[in-house]
């Protein structure tokens, strides 16, 4: 007949079969009715039973309240239904255990410290040393007094070393303690350790550097304040060991003063997080020097690296009251530095008063001039020198050029020398001219135009200047006398035109100068004279 195997609980967990054994349900071995050789594993239950399932690893086929020893952590261990929990004792690791449940106990085998869990958190038993920090706590003790007397204390210990004491009386200790000879009412800090002392704010203090709370601010001794400080007197103020400064009044009149020989007085600001000079008054020298200055007034004298200044009108010679008081020349002097002579470094860009009708002076035109020349001699207005004015457009009405062609940018579909012959036409606005005796003639690439049309629309690689008309030099091959009409040759070359090959349509110019030799050189024509 069957088996019918229940739990404790009267839960059946298996029905045997005659002559069958079953080790699925549970970790022991379930024998039934008249199977052979059961006494082997009758015993083997028995041992299972007697080692609680001693190994490193839980049994696999656990029921609730079964035991089993962990080998690994030599731990004793019982089934809840959901997962083995020790029994009697606490979890040692070094790491907090995972589903704790309220009561349990966890030893911290790292820091050496007991917790138990509160059903949200480990909480720490102690002791609250950590391991390997020596004692570094808050302990509380009953000590004696120099009379006998208990006296209760809390101790600040770290790594074994007693910072401070917390004590509700003062007394003396009757057992000596390294850094309290006496213990305060309150907290008293060890006298043992090197700057021990108590960081951050105090309400209040009974005495600074054993003076009396009520003395400050300080009626009696020198002292700072961060109030409003009054001086009633007109003696001021003395800064420095030597009294080096002095402010004070005199007759109603305010002075700074430094008193030491050639020292100076200097004023610096923050600027940006940087210290930085602004003036400075010299000693040695009695000058003032300013970093930037910002001045409104009648009359400053300036020497600084940039002056700027906001209004729209620069007005120099106020005091001239008509225009015979003018004076010879007015407007702006730049020194070059220092050379042999010094004057003719100097560069002026002035009104020139001295040129007069008759046009005889070199500064402009009649009636005075705006001039920009270059001083020479010893007197530095003396040999005066014109300069050069360079500007992007000049807006005037020409009477003379130092250059002598009309020129006009062209792109080009080539790199071209000053001289070479083109013509319009090519894969951009003119090419090399080609054939000789062309009548596409156009222009010679300039050298220097006197007057430059179309400036801006390349430079000489892209776009070459082009001479349309005056005195320009011309890449010439073969001899020719001074008047010869010029023609293509062909290659960006020009030559001496035969008769039959004159047209007002293939004549470049005329040969200035008589050219002599057969070779190909730049020789100076006039261009667009036919």
């Amino acid at each position: 007949m069957a088996y019918t195997i229940n739990n404790t609980a009267g839960t059946t967990l298996k029905v045997l079969a005659d002559g069958t054994i079953d080790t699925a349900t549970i970790d022991l071995t379930l024998i039934g009715k008249g199977y052979a050789g059961f006494g082997e594993r009758l015993n083997e239950n028995f041992v299972k039973l007697l080692e609680n399932f001693a190994n490193t690893t839980e049994p696999s086929k656990k029921i609730k309240g079964q035991l089993w020893y962990d080998s690994l952590n030599n731990q004793i261990n019982v089934y809840t239904g959901n997962k083995f929990k020790p029994v009697g004792s606490t979890t040692n690791s070094a790491t907090a255990p995972t589903n704790a449940v309220l009561g349990d106990m966890w030893f911290d085998t790292t820091n050496t410290q007991l917790y138990i869990y509160s059903g949200t958190a480990w909480t720490l038993i102690g002791p609250t040393t950590v391991s390997g920090s020596g004692v570094t706590q808050v302990v509380a003790e009953a000590i004696e007094d120099n009379v006998g007397v208990q006296k209760s204390i809390l101790k600040f210990v770290t790594n074994d070393t007693i910072v401070g004491i917390v004590s509700a009386e003062e007394f003396t200790p009757g057992t000596s303690i390294s850094g309290f000879a006496t213990i305060k009412k309150g907290i008293t800090l060890s006298t043992a350790i090197s700057g021990n002392k108590l960081e951050g704010t105090s309400t209040d203090s009974d005495a600074l550097g054993g003076v009396a709370a009520a003395n400050y601010l300080r009626s009696n001794a020198n002292d700072t304040t961060s109030g409003t400080l009054g001086v009633l007197n007109d003696d001021g103020i003395t800064i420095g060991a030597g009294s080096d400064i002095t402010m004070k009044l005199s007759s109603d009149d305010f002075t700074i003063a430094q008193t030491t020989q050639d020292k100076d007085v200097i004023f610096t600001v923050n600027d940006g997080g940087s210290t930085t000079e602004v003036m400075r008054l010299d000693g040695a020298n009695s000058t003032l020097k300013v970093k930037d200055l910002e001045v409104t007034g009648t009359q400053t004298i300036f020497n600084t690296t940039t002056l700027t200044v906001e209004d729209n009108i620069i007005e120099v010679n106020r005091n001239i009251s008509n225009a015979a008081a003018m004076p010879n020349y007015s407007g702006l002097k730049i020194n070059r530095g220092s050379t042999s002579t010094v004057t003719e470094q100097d560069l002026y860009w002035v009104w020139d008063e001295t040129f007069a009708d008759d046009g005889t002076t070199i500064h402009g035109n009649a009636g005075g001039a705006f001039t920009a020349f270059k001083s020479g001699g010893g007197d530095e207005m003396s040999a005066p020198t014109l300069v050069d004015l360079r500007a992007n457009v000049v807006h005037a009405t020409s009477t003379s050029a130092q250059y002598a062609d009309l020129a006009e940018r062209y792109e080009a579909d080539q790199p071209m020398e000053v001289g070479d012959v083109v013509e319009i036409g090519g894969s951009k606005e003119i090419t090399l001219c080609q054939n000789e005796n062309s009548t596409r003639v156009f222009g010679v690439v300039s050298e220097a135009p006197a007057f430059l049309m179309n400036r801006d629309a390349g430079n000489n690689d892209s776009h070459p200047m082009i001479a349309l008309k005056g005195r320009v030099r011309v890449k010439v091959t073969g001899a020719g006398h001074a008047g010869d009409r010029l023609v293509s040759a062909g290659n960006g070359v020009a030559k001496v035109a035969a008769i039959q090959d004159t047209t007002a349509f293939s004549v470049i110019g005329r040969l200035l100068k008589t050219k002599y030799t057969s070779i190909t050189e730049l020789t100076e024509c006039v261009i667009g004279v036919k």
